[in-house]
């Protein structure tokens, strides 16, 4: 939404940089030596310029680190189920691949397998197996291996072997090995009402992509800026958490710095119209309908 500034009072710049933070975790806290104050007759505008992050963003997570097998009789009975949990990092399909295949027993009764054309994975087993998600045995991985989705947007399992050449179970999909294609800003100490892609209303301040390779500097400058209209007459502190595209806290290293740039701008409070306005009943307030006077009998015509 567009405002126009109409007042005298100075607009100012907030450099948020996460090395004079106070705390970390849960969220980037900082406390300001000097607070913003406005007037009572104004309201605050607020306002993200400018991001910098260093694009060190883990894609293996405590959240998809998970993947699990199970092997089968002839008739397809179970027979033994075991889990491979990948510890947190930054992988490619490669050293993904290298960790399944480096495993010791038991973990060696399937092996992975990379085709580097058509960027899927395939897992091979001298026995029959598949690919399970059970509540003791789950599989995260589902997006960055590969695997299906059904019209209910939930990924299919099991994923059974095929017999040619090998007990071979082919991923549908190709690997994803992307942490998070944009990354979210969100705010704690401001009410703000923008809306997720499931309808809830959060505290969203900017979504900003991940627009470099790994190891560079994330750099974004919204081309349009939101404005955000604020509730309040001062503001003594910041708290700033990062989240993924899945609502989970942004997977960096704990000594990552973030700076956050922000617009802090004056209006005059907008000038208050009905929420009824244009409606029938809103017509009807402003032209309510008089009683006329009854004709008197001798009254003429």
């Amino acid at each position: 939404m567009s405002y126009k500034i109409d007042t005298q009072i100075q607009t100012a710049t907030v450099y948020l940089d996460s090395t004079n933070c106070i705390s970390r975790d849960p969220f980037f806290k900082y406390q300001l030596a000097t607070g913003i104050k406005c007037p009572t007759a104004c309201r605050l505008l607020i306002s993200v310029i400018g991001v910098s992050l260093p694009n060190v963003i883990m894609n293996i997570t405590e959240h998809n680190n998970t993947i699990s097998f199970q092997t089968l009789t002839a008739g397809g009975s179970p027979v033994f189920s075991y889990r491979i949990t990948f510890p947190v990092g930054i992988y490619s399909a490669w050293s993904f691949k290298d960790y399944i295949n480096n495993r010791t027993a038991p973990f060696d009764k399937v092996k992975c397998v990379y085709d580097e054309k058509q960027f899927k994975f395939s897992f091979v087993s001298t026995s029959r197996f598949e690919i399970m998600n059970e509540f003791l045995y789950p599989t995260t991985c589902g997006a960055l291996i590969g695997a299906a989705k059904d019209i209910n947007n939930e990924f299919i399992y099991p994923i059974v072997y095929t017999d040619q050449p090998a007990f071979t179970v082919y991923m549908p999909s190709t690997v994803n090995f992307i942490p998070t294609p944009y990354v979210f800003v969100k705010i704690n100490s401001l009410s703000l009402s923008n809306i997720n892609s499931r309808g809830d209303i959060n505290d969203t301040l900017l979504r900003f992509p991940v627009n470099c390779e790994y190891g560079q500097m994330i750099q974004y400058r919204p081309t349009e800026t939101n404005r955000y209209l604020v509730n309040r007459n001062s503001i003594n502190e910041f708290n700033l958490r990062l989240e993924d595209i899945h609502n989970n806290p942004l997977a960096i290293p704990p000594g990552v710095e973030l700076q956050v740039i922000l617009k802090i701008e004056f209006i005059f409070p907008p000038e208050q119209l009905s929420y009824e306005e244009g409606t029938l009943s809103h017509f009807f307030k402003e032209n309510p309908i008089t009683d006329e006077e009854p004709l008197d009998e001798d009254d003429g015509l």
